[in-house]
């Protein structure tokens, strides 16, 4: 069920993709993260939106 209300979706677009993912081991981790929290790898990404 689309969320149709502009409010309630751009609080759950930021709540679902503003996390970073480590490249090494694929690992979700929080937005202000400097290093991973599995591997400790500093090679993070934030997550991709797809439409």
């Amino acid at each position: 069920m689309p969320i149709r209300d502009p409010e309630k979706l751009q609080l759950a677009l930021e709540h679902h993709f503003k996390v970073k993912i480590c490249r090494r081991c694929n690992a979700r981790n929080p937005w202000n993260a400097e290093r991973c929290r599995r591997c400790k790898s500093r090679d993070l990404r934030p997550k991709r939106y797809k439409k």
